[in-house]
């Protein structure tokens, strides 16, 4: 097991920044799963730390040891990528053997870890076989037991589960998880799937243009994104989110958009009218009801019936399109008007400009 710093790092291609000031600690015994969209540089985050690629500056430690200049090798990590990259020619157990036949360990003790990482991963039944007889899963478990064999101090996945269909991708992402706490390993998990990073990690890391825009648990990050990129790209379906202003109105603040008022208490009570802003809300917290105050009427675009619930998918007036939660079987044509309701407590208001929670600055300016 080992703790990772990752201490200012920095790695330029030319004038483009691929990561760019970037500090994070990944805990000893931490699965970190590492999450945005193609290009925001995780998978380069994920490069650096295995040695793959070099950083432009910055260090990073392992246990407290610098080893920005050092090989792979030396940092005793294992890495599995979404190609399984197993050699065609030979069979499942000689791929494994490839991941200790330079370790120097005497033959019994390396057909004792081969035949333990194939029971871990459930392919012993399979040793014999070559790669073009197995299916996708089952190649995949192979190169995670190529990996598993080495007992290295580190597992780094890059979206190791993005090729396989969705039901496999459900069964393998739990055998890794389950893996990763009987290990008690460090392990980092590369995905741009938001789910997989949800039901996986320990911790998020969202990324987006090579810097991190927030990290925390699961928990945190859906329920305080502390951006807007954030509070859009967690939850499926993702947050609404709705542009406006804070104005004064009968004496209160409210935000306001067209055809839609929703009076703001607590902490944003204080704010300066004529404040534009965007209000978030999750839509799970939004109820369908009927018209009056407090009421934002949208409507229909679209309704996704997915068996346990429905997803109303609906235009806002000021021209958001937003989603709602509705029972099983709910049916509505498209173009008709709904109104949905929230509590205004379950909102977040985000500022424009900073692309921040009001309420976040308000603590950082305390």
């Amino acid at each position: 097991m080992a703790r990772i710093d990752l201490q200012n790092i920095v790695k330029r291609y030319g004038s483009h920044d691929a990561v760019s000031s970037l500090d994070l600690t990944i805990h000893d015994g931490e699965l970190l799963v590492l999450l945005g969209p193609s290009g925001c540089g995780k998978s380069t985050t994920m490069n650096m730390i295995a040695g793959l690629t070099e950083p432009t500056s910055g260090r990073i430690l392992f246990d407290g040891k610098d080893v920005t200049d050092t090989s792979p090798h030396e940092r005793n990590i294992a890495m599995v990528f979404q190609s399984s990259l197993l050699y065609p020619h030979l069979t499942a157990y000689q791929n494994i053997y490839m991941s200790l036949k330079r370790s120097g360990l005497p033959r019994n003790e390396i057909e004792a870890r081969i035949l333990r990482a194939a029971e871990m991963v459930d392919v012993r039944r399979l040793l014999d076989k070559l790669p073009g007889q197995l299916s996708g899963g089952e190649r995949q478990r192979v190169a995670t037991a190529k990996a598993i064999v080495r007992e290295p101090d580190c597992f780094l996945l890059d979206e190791p589960l993005s090729a396989l269909d969705a039901a496999l991708r459900m069964s393998l992402r739990a055998e890794l998880v389950n893996l990763q706490k009987r290990f008690n390993t460090t392990m980092v998990f590369v995905t741009h799937d938001q789910v997989e990073a949800m039901t996986m990690g320990d911790r998020i890391g969202i990324m987006r243009n090579g810097k991190l825009e927030q990290i925390g648990t699961p928990e945190e990050v859906y329920n305080r994104p502390e951006t807007l990129f954030a509070a859009g790209f967690i939850g499926s379906p993702p947050m609404n989110l709705i542009e406006g202003e804070v104005v004064a109105e009968g004496g209160m603040k409210v935000f306001a958009c067209k055809d839609f008022r929703l009076p703001l208490a607590g902490a944003f009570a204080g704010m300066a009218p004529a404040s534009a802003a965007v209000l978030g809300i999750r839509p799970y917290l939004m109820q369908l009801a009927g018209s009056g105050p407090g009421a934002l009427p949208m409507k229909v675009y679209a309704i996704e019936q997915l068996g346990n619930e429905a997803i109303v998918i609906a235009d806002t007036p000021s021209g958001a399109r937003v989603r709602a939660v509705a029972p099983a079987g709910f049916h509505a044509q498209v173009g008709t008007v709904l109104h949905a309701r929230f509590d205004p407590a379950d909102a977040l208001l985000y500022d424009p400009g900073t692309q921040r929670p009001f309420a976040v600055q308000d603590r950082e300016a305390a």
